[in-house]
């Protein structure tokens, strides 16, 4: 006997539902209709009982199908849920979904492993519509929660998923943060991240008093390999003045600043 029958025949038991009720069950599960022996034992358990049908409050706390309405049962066949998906939500104590839930975790392929998981996470508050892209997107939920131990709150789960998409490490962003690097975008973090600039080398160009400079121009002076460093130099030698192509080309030329400063104090 298989699974779906056993399972009905449970809520036949159960008093849940009638015996016509039960052979549409199975006739939608596509099996045979209730045999003879299969009838007889609640035929007799009924006309000798003396004792109410069990309340529906109490046998929807039993364990199985007997939680479900004879409608949701039909619902739940005709979306093809797998009894053992719902024996596995079960297990995993995830009691509270409701049947348009379970069918929407079932269409998607969820396991109830990856809600447990967020659930072990703390992660109670997400929507099923964002669990769903989440777990689409194969986002680990420990990815999520290393976000939230850093502080970050504010980041939707569209820019989690993408930065998870671009491998980007919830410390890089972190640090971002820490270094007080709030007026950078999502996407200007995005971008410095695909070139590796790190934070810090934000962090000593502003040192270095050069505040002003856009992603792009950022990105251009991390791969040249420009030290903010060399530029601070080159500001206290009193080369204030200098364009951004200027520096890039002293830099690579390794025209040292204090010997731009002697020609300045030479030709004063």
């Amino acid at each position: 006997m298989n699974e779906e029958r056993t399972m009905v025949l449970e809520m036949l038991a159960a008093g849940k539902i009638t015996i016509e009720q039960a052979n549409q069950l199975i006739d939608v599960l596509g099996e045979k209709p209730l045999s003879t022996e299969e009838e007889w034992p609640i035929k007799r358990q009924r006309s000798e009982s003396r004792e109410p049908v069990q309340p529906y409050r109490e046998q929807q706390q039993a364990p199985g199908l007997t939680q479900f309405t004879f409608d949701q049962i039909i619902e739940l066949s005709e979306h093809e849920v797998d009894p053992a998906y719902l024996k596995g939500l079960r297990e995993a104590g995830l009691t509270d979904l409701s049947v348009e839930q379970i069918i929407e975790l079932s269409e998607h392929e969820i396991e109830p492993s990856y809600l447990i998981k967020l659930r072990q996470a703390g992660l109670t508050e997400l929507s099923l519509d964002q669990i769903i892209e989440l777990s689409e997107h194969e986002v680990d939920p420990a990815y999520l929660v290393k976000f939230r131990e850093g502080g970050i709150f504010d980041l939707s789960i569209d820019q989690i998923i993408e930065l998870s998409e671009h491998d980007i490490k919830p410390a890089y962003v972190i640090k971002f943060r820490q270094a007080g690097l709030f007026d950078l975008t999502f996407d200007e973090i995005l971008e410095l991240s695909e070139h590796d600039v790190k934070p810090s080398y934000i962090t000593r160009l502003r040192e270095a008093g050069l505040s002003d400079l856009s992603v792009d121009q950022v990105i251009e002076l991390s791969e040249h390999d420009i030290k903010p460093a060399y530029i601070k130099a080159l500001r206290e030698a009193g080369l204030t003045n200098l364009t951004f192509e200027e520096v890039i080309e002293l830099s690579e030329r390794e025209v040292d600043p204090s010997y731009l400063k002697a020609l300045r104090e030479v030709s004063s």
